[in-house]
């Protein structure tokens, strides 16, 4: 087979080692392959890997190999691993998922499989091969897997290998018959294949011997190798004297080890390897720095570095280099043997590997590798250190790994390292756990004034006031307290004294609430309480924190001036707030803020200005330090589709029935609008009233009550409940009254009508005509221009005006393959602002509103 075609992670065997080629096993795998999925499963050492190997090695087609352990429990180690092995035969798509999180929702899957849907080639055959897959047992890791060995690409099989049943639902491919199996019984060497490998290896049993010892191996990959090297070096065995029954593999194969394998080794060999199980990534520079010892001269005998992983690369069978991915592995039974040996080591010789080993992981980027080593030595300086590089706000995921590890930290740890306290807190917040952060912060605070002078204490004490600060806006919510402006004020003094020290994107974001006014109803009094706190803490949280909050007052304001109706007042501020947003990457302020432009230009059927706000939506996905974009796009591109008539546009995450959100509480309402929005377009009443009733995680926001329980009235008429329809309505019309917000009602359109229309029929008493009669014009005249945007759209012709240029043609390509624009800049050697000049000529010329509405309209028109 050509190496340019074959890529893993198990390693090439060498001129040490012997491999007996099983043309069976061969036949079983060729009639395998055929299908999309094939399951090997068998028990420890009985040669599944080497037999894949060895096949894919001569099959001719595309393999990545995905080597797993259990440290792929963890989403980011796993999709490292991921990636890395599909790299091997696609850097393009390799490079493009590691810019993305691990796909752990379904939307976020959604996501991955574009990017191999847009390179995969139809005519090549590809292989991916899931190495011991009995190690994970992670159910997001599991689902991905799931999805990825289920998804409908003909031309890819996978290959599943593992000691145990893989706990992967693929009932549905088995019944179709989809599915392949080679089970244990199928894996087991024939007495004849056998004989074969013992003449391989240079020994030619007797038929007597050779039948004893194949009565006790029971076809045993492993067991009959190293009877095979007992033969070797010691002449016929007779049956009976050594035992490899399953029943007791583990303490006769560790005798056989320490007998056949270590015995013949130097001391300073054996404690090597006895090191080397302490470690999963066994790159060669590690291998290198933990060879030099503790010491960094040569080993225990005096052998250097060099010397040692030379004796090492000759053992052969037991430990193998990737050629590919530059790492050793070894074997999982001489792994099992010599972390059972560790004890053999002094704390110091393991401290130093520790050391080593997290210094390697932090340099290549394997974050919680590095912490999790970091542990293991009691560096606790070190793991701050690292964790401050990870984003402010943490996946809920890693928030509890970090959290479970200071859990367990030595009780001194935060005298010790006071940075930690900060760090405790963040994680704390990303858990949703305020009122007790509040306290900790609050008992602490006085001994932290008490260090000594540094810019570290200056910056510990200003993140304690950033967290002190913004758990009580979170609070005031419910309190109506306003006490908390003196920690943004205190947090600003502290960060003039930090020595220059500037946060970056996303340490310096906020997590918004589905709404920017935090208020739960609408009195006056209230609402210019909440202006008056924004107003004052926003200039020191830029001050503190690099811009943290910038725009963040005026996009209040315009959404308050939005839900009144006051549609030029809201334009004003909204777009000064996206303006101050942009200056300081605050991206979830700069999304909010479009996202009520888009609103507004809609309801006033301007559709130059609807396609200017959604291809700057568009252009947000190209933030990689924006962590949330590719949902707030979904949900407001989603929201775009189902307002204007074309629900079945909208992103598949948003349909589902059940609830899956991969965002925090706070601003699930903006996903539950849009999801039950979505069912009511598509006449599906019960499920858009399940939508709006679980909805006790969301926040009480004013304004979210008001649209969520106006859309409520119209599902519930729509189903025929005329009564709840009333009563529904009747809510919403009695929160809107004090703040004056009424435009929630317009913007329901046709569905508004009707039902207003159907409450003046019958005189509803709890809303006065006057004002029901109201309701029912803004609703009329929305649904009018409503009429009027989608004629526009209709009228596009899509496709039929000026011809695209052939750079117009190639970028257009580009952005059908998944590529950001600055993938493109790079690829076409132009700028990113020549690359978006370029996109806005297309969908101009086109009619798209997007990239999917461009490549979907150029595909109807033969254009790519």
């Amino acid at each position: 087979m050509t190496n340019e075609l074959f890529h893993s992670n198990v390693p090439i065997a060498d001129g040490n080692q012997a491999y007996l080629e099983r043309p069976r096993l061969d036949l079983l795998l060729e009639k395998a392959v055929k299908y999309p999925a094939v399951i090997i499963n068998a028990g420890a050492g009985y040669g599944k890997t080497r037999a894949v190997y060895s096949f894919v090695r001569a099959f001719n087609v595309r393999t990545a190999w995905i080597q797993l352990s259990g440290r792929d429990n963890f989403g980011d180690h796993f999709w490292e691993n991921f990636t890395l092995a599909i790299s091997s035969i696609n850097r393009e798509i390799a490079f493009r998922l590691a810019g993305m999180d691990f796909p752990a929702t379904e939307r976020q899957f959604e996501r991955y499989i574009r990017i191999p849907m847009a390179q995969v080639v139809p005519t090549d055959k590809y292989i991916v091969v899931y190495d011991d897959l009995h190690l994970v047992n992670d159910k997001t890791v599991l689902r991905f897997m799931e999805h990825c060995i289920t998804s409908p690409f003909p031309n890819i099989t996978s290959i599943i290998i593992s000691r145990t049943e893989p706990p992967l639902n693929l009932m549905g491919m088995e019944s179709k018959g989809l599915l392949a199996r080679i089970t244990e019984e199928q894996f087991r060497f024939t007495q004849e294949e056998m004989v074969s490998y013992f003449r391989l290896i240079g020994v030619n049993p007797l038929p007597q011997t050779a039948a004893a010892v194949y009565r006790d191996t029971e076809g045993w990959a492993f067991a009959i190798h190293l009877a095979g090297l007992s033969l070797k070096k010691g002449g016929p065995a007779r049956a009976g004297e050594t035992s490899y029954v399953p029943s007791a593999i583990r303490p006769n194969i560790f005798k056989l080890i320490e007998s056949e394998v270590m015995a013949p080794l130097s001391e300073a060999l054996r404690r090597f390897l006895i090191k080397l199980s302490l470690v999963e990534q066994l790159s060669p520079d590690l291998l290198t720095e933990i060879a030099r010892g503790p010491d960094e001269g040569p080993g225990p005998g005096g052998e250097q570095a060099p010397e040692l992983i030379a004796r090492m690369e000759a053992m052969g069978s037991y430990i193998h280099f990737d050629t590919y991915l530059n790492v050793y592995s070894i074997h999982h039974l001489f792994l099992d043997y010599l972390t059972g040996r560790q004890g053999d080591l002094s704390e110091r010789e393991k401290q130093d590997v520790w050391k080593k080993a997290s210094a390697w992981c932090e340099a290549n980027n394997q974050k919680m590798d590095a912490v999790a080593y970091c542990e293991k030595a009691g560096d606790y300086n070190s793991i701050t250190r690292i964790l401050y590089a990870l984003p402010l706000i943490l996946p809920t995921r890693i928030a509890r790994f970090v959290l479970d590890l200071l859990d367990r930290s030595p009780p001194d740890i935060y005298r010790q390292y006071p940075a930690n306290i900060l760090l405790r807190s963040r994680l704390l917040i990303s858990l949703s756990r305020f009122e007790q952060i509040r306290e900790e912060l609050l008992q602490v605070l006085p001994s932290l004034k008490e260090l000594p002078e540094s810019s570290e204490k200056h910056r510990i004490l200003m993140g304690c006031n950033i967290n002190l600060g913004f758990i009580g806006f979170i609070d005031s919510l419910y309190t109506k307290h306003y006490d908390f402006t003196g920690f943004f004020k205190e947090a600003a003094g502290e960060s003039a004294l930090m020595g220059g020290y500037t946060s970056r994107p996303s340490a310096n974001g906020t997590t918004m609430s589905a709404y920017a006014c935090r208020v739960a109803d609408g009195q006056p009094e209230n609402m210019e309480k909440m202006f008056a706190v924004l107003q004052e803490i926003v200039p020191y949280a830029v001050t503190a924190m690099t811009g943290c909050l910038s725009g963040m007052y005026e996009l209040a304001r315009g959404e308050y001036a939005f839900f009144r109706g006051d549609a030029a007042r809201a334009e004003i501020y909204l777009q000064e707030g996206f303006r101050r947003a942009r200056e300081y990457d605050q991206y979830e302020i700069e999304n909010r803020a479009l996202f009520y432009l888009l609103r507004i230009y809609v309801s006033r059927a301007d559709m130059k200005k609807t396609g200017d706000v959604l291809r700057l939506l568009e252009e947000e996905l190209d933030q990689s330090s924006f962590l949330t974009r590719y949902t707030y796009y979904d949900i407001d591109i989603g929201w775009y589709y189902i307002q204007t008539g074309r629900p079945g546009q909208a992103a598949s995450w948003l349909k589902n029935d059940y609830e899956e959100s991969g965002l925090n509480n706070r601003v699930q309402g903006l996903e539950k609008l849009v999801r039950a929005k979505f069912f009511l377009g598509e006449k599906r009443w019960p499920a858009s009233l399940a939508a709006l009733e679980n909805r006790e995680d969301v926040e009480p926001l004013l304004f979210g009550k008001i649209e969520l329980k106006a859309l409520e009235a119209v599902c519930r008429y729509q189903a025929r409940d005329k009564e709840g329809a009333f009563g529904a309505l009747a809510e919403a019309y009695t929160l809107a009254v004090p703040a004056g917000a009424f435009f929630p009602f317009a913007e329901l359109g046709r569905d508004m009508r009707t039902l207003t229309a159907a409450a003046l029929k019958q005189h509803h008493p709890a809303i006065p005509a006057r004002d029901m009669e109201r309701l029912n014009r803004e609703a009329s005249q929305y649904a009018k221009k409503l009429g009027f945007l989608l004629g526009q759209e209709g009228r596009k012709a899509p496709g039929e005006g000026t011809a695209l240029s052939r750079r117009e043609t190639e970028v257009l390509k580009r952005l059908s393959e998944g590529l950001t624009r600055g993938e493109i800049a790079k690829i076409s050697s132009i700028s990113v602002n020549t690359v978006k000049s370029v996109i806005r000529s297309v969908y101009n010329k086109l009619g798209a509103i997007n990239r999917a509405d461009a490549v979907r309209i150029a595909t109807e028109k033969n254009i790519l």
